[in-house]
């Protein structure tokens, strides 16, 4: 075994690659596809600063900074002070305690809520507040306030045992996809003032792009005289990173280095990735807005009016089996009224994050309690602040269809062939 200039002893990367145009700018003279990107946000505090219920997110907080606060004032008047920790009053970390021994005061504002995106396809209300949040990277300039509208590719970053990429709309968690980079559509706060313009989908906005200067020009250049737009390649960039050609391909490298975008071999492949991009962001970003799936069959195990309530989703069991072999994928026992049958088997190859995306719902479509603070965070809540009760079931419906569609669109991508310039050219 001989370790290549890469220093890689196994699983190699596939040298061509280093021939496309990387999303990423930072600590590099190469030329990219963004001026900036950021990690998700880390918030150091998540059962504090994340809530189903909005109402008991802003209880949490307040109680938070109310012991915060009795704490600092304590400090200052009590020459000997020790900080004695308690998880239930306050989830420390290196950024409070510094902020603590500064006397930092920190207040409370309504202007720090938001809707984050927790895990895929579970949305959920965050306290977006520098003062409690432990990193929020760059993602104060992708969103500057609650009501900045964007638009972001979310890849699995370095590191990543799978490669994942998931469009959003909101700020997402640094464990949306695993180690989630944000490259962005727009750079709102580059405005350098409230970003107020609401963005419509898909369409042209006066906000500074996030794309970089040199962008779109590298990418006309394989195809001269034919139109491309800046919005173009955000949705081709999106169809290419659902490429099972390219993810299989350049598997090792998506492992080890952030992606890098190869310009497709004609215009015509070029936009047939930029459609299926399209496509596949409209079910991705507006999952909530997608048809819920009618083919299954919901049974009601007991009699009188349903309730919809979950506590905790389960899949149905295999007799004779254990492990993740006695999980019955076709049905899902949702509560002790409702069991859903019939559920396509297809709808499972829809990964994102090394789990089916109806795994996610699954997993995360609950009611839990934080260990260390006690603080209880019920999804049901989520449901009632979406003006339904039965929004868990119909989530799980409409996730099934966004699956068979993922991958309907998925599979009727071109074969990926690289353009005759990205053969030759390197960009060093």
């Amino acid at each position: 075994i001989v370790p290549d200039k890469h220093g890689d002893w196994f699983n190699q990367r596939d040298d061509s690659f280093s021939h496309f145009m990387r999303l990423d700018g930072k600590k590099t003279r190469e030329l990219a596809i963004f001026k900036n990107f950021s990690l998700g946000v880390a918030t150091g505090r998540d059962a504090w600063c994340y809530n189903f219920n909005k109402k008991a997110l802003s209880s949490n907080i307040h109680r938070l900074i109310d012991n915060y606060e009795n704490i600092r004032i304590e400090s200052i008047s009590n020459k000997n002070f020790v900080l004695t920790k308690s998880p239930t009053e306050i989830s420390w970390n290196s950024n409070l305690e510094q902020r603590l021994k500064q006397k930092v005061q920190i207040t409370f504002t309504n202007e720090a809520f938001c809707k984050s995106h927790y895990r895929p396809f579970i949305t959920s209300n965050l306290y977006f507040h520098v003062d409690l949040i432990a990193r929020r990277y760059q993602l104060a300039s992708i969103f500057p306030t609650k009501s900045s509208k964007n638009l972001v590719i979310c890849s699995s970053g370095v590191g990543a045992k799978e490669y994942s990429c998931l469009m959003v709309n909101h700020i997402p968690c640094l464990d949306f996809l695993e180690k989630t980079q944000c490259f962005p559509r727009w750079l709102p706060g580059d405005q350098g003032k409230t970003a107020e313009d609401e963005l419509d989908f898909g369409e042209s906005s006066e906000l500074p792009s996030g794309f970089s200067p040199q962008a779109l020009p590298h990418f006309q250049a394989a195809y001269p005289g034919k139109p491309i737009t800046e919005d173009d390649l955000f949705y081709y960039i999106y169809g290419i990173l659902h490429s099972e050609d390219y993810r299989t391909r350049y598997a090792n490298n998506l492992m080890k280095e952030l992606p890098r975008i190869p310009r497709a071999a004609t215009y015509e492949q070029f936009m047939a990735f930029v459609e299926a991009g399209q496509e596949l962001a409209k079910v991705h970003v507006h999952f909530e807005d997608v048809k819920p799936y009618g083919g299954v069959t919901i049974e009601y195990t007991k009699s009188g009016q349903p309730s919809y309530r979950v506590k905790q989703m389960k899949w149905g069991k295999i007799k004779g089996k254990t492990g993740n072999a006695a999980k019955d994928k076709t049905t899902l026992i949702y509560n002790d009224w409702i069991t859903v049958k019939n559920i396509p088997l297809e709808a499972q190859e829809y990964v994102v994050n090394k789990k089916s995306a109806l795994d996610w719902v699954v997993e995360r479509a609950c009611v839990s309690i934080d260990k260390a603070s006690g603080i209880v965070n019920d999804f049901n809540d989520y449901a009632s602040e979406m003006g339904s009760e039965r929004y868990p079931l119909d989530l799980f419906l409409k996730i099934i269809a966004v699956s068979l569609e993922t991958m309907k669109i998925v599979r009727a991508l071109p074969k990926l062939e690289i353009h005759q310039l990205d053969k030759e050219a390197s960009l060093d």
